[in-house]
């Protein structure tokens, strides 16, 4: 089984993940798994060589995926437990069709729930289907779009980066010049250069 980590994160944040992976090392292992790791940050306790069985200490790109698959032949892989970059490498590795060719089951949440929770666009439309209220909100990918839309709903008004789940990126507008930095933020940061301009319930 394929785990792959979190990678470096900011000193004091999202210890959880390292947390989780480590517990899912640990109990894969119990059952006689044979575990594989990748996560290319030595200062977590995931990496210690008695957590997993194989332990890489790589770039987290397609590429070092690709080699590891090629080299360990996992039957799974688990890439929900790696918070943001784990989640993106994920996407990646199954829009490239890297898991098909080396038939490796994606374990834990689907691509499609991956997707729902991480596209703007879809969770929205989820929440409609499912007769949740949402704030109402836009999708943009460029600047003056999120201008517009925020001027016609009126200040202050949330960012929201689709595939940034962190918050990274995003943040609460109370007027243009402050929308301006936080959607050219959004945007750059978003790996699909896409960010939901939302209205602000703050306060309510």
């Amino acid at each position: 089984m394929l785990v792959v980590g979190s990678g470096p994160i900011v000193i004091g944040q999202a210890a959880e993940f390292d947390y989780a992976g480590t517990e899912a090392c640990l109990a894969l292992k119990e059952l006689g798994i044979d575990v594989v790791l990748l996560n290319n940050n030595p200062a977590t306790i995931m990496t210690d060589e008695t957590i997993a069985d194989h332990v890489y200490l790589e770039p987290m790109t397609l590429e070092t995926l690709e080699k590891i698959i090629i080299k360990e032949r996992p039957d799974g892989m688990i890439g929900t437990l790696g918070g943001q970059t784990g989640l993106n490498l994920t996407l990646e590795a199954f829009r490239s069709g890297l898991l098909a060719t080396y038939k490796v089951e994606l374990l834990g949440s689907s691509i499609d729930a991956i997707q729902n929770g991480e596209d703007r666009e879809r969770f929205r439309s989820l929440m409609n289907k499912l007769n949740e209220p949402v704030s109402d909100s836009y999708i943009v990918t460029n600047l003056d779009d999120a201008i517009s839309y925020a001027e016609k709903i009126g200040f202050p008004v949330i960012v929201r980066p689709a595939y940034t789940l962190g918050g990274t990126g995003g943040g609460f507008a109370e007027d243009k010049e402050q929308l301006q930095a936080i959607v050219q933020s959004g945007l750059k940061l978003s790996p699909i250069q896409q960010v939901l301009v939302e209205q602000s319930i703050n306060g309510w």
